[in-house]
């Protein structure tokens, strides 16, 4: 049995952002928030041996990146929001099922993400001149005559 289990995109924007920043642009205003997303998949494998009972393992796989979103007058602008870093993904092993180690690996996975805060809004800080770039490059794509750097 394999499992991915991911937030949704609706817990996602729901979730309050490490960090948010208010850019102004050409004449529009864009707001960017970031927000630390974990994704775990779980592995239930259950070995096999001849001359005794297999008892279940559950092996798991947490990834934790940092998402961006950008919106401009209260509307999502989708082409802005992306993946802006991803940590070392976090792995174990439980013996039993996967099922009745879930807990134990959200309280895991919950801790490698809160020890790896104050990195992320510095990756989310350091985010805004790459915005800024995307910004300007789209901005010299659409409007002839376009000034660079907001």
């Amino acid at each position: 049995m394999f499992l991915i289990l991911a937030s949704s995109v609706a817990a996602l924007s729901a979730a309050s952002p490490i960090h948010s920043a208010e850019i102004s642009h050409g004449a529009q205003a864009y707001t960017a928030s970031y927000h630390a997303q974990p994704a775990i998949s779980l592995r239930e494998v259950e070995p096999r041996f001849a001359n005794r009972g297999a008892v279940p393992v559950c092996r798991w796989q947490a990834d934790v990146t940092v998402n961006r979103a950008v919106a401009a007058q209260g509307r999502a602008v989708p082409a802005f929001g992306k993946a802006i870093h991803r940590f070392t993904p976090l792995s174990g092993s439980y013996a039993g099922t996967c099922t009745a180690a879930r807990s134990q690996i959200d309280a895991q996975v919950a801790r490698y993400a809160q020890a790896r805060t104050a990195e992320a809004v510095a990756v989310a800080q350091q985010d805004r001149a790459v915005l800024v770039g995307e910004l300007d490059g789209v901005r010299a794509l659409t409007v002839p005559g376009a000034v660079q750097g907001g």
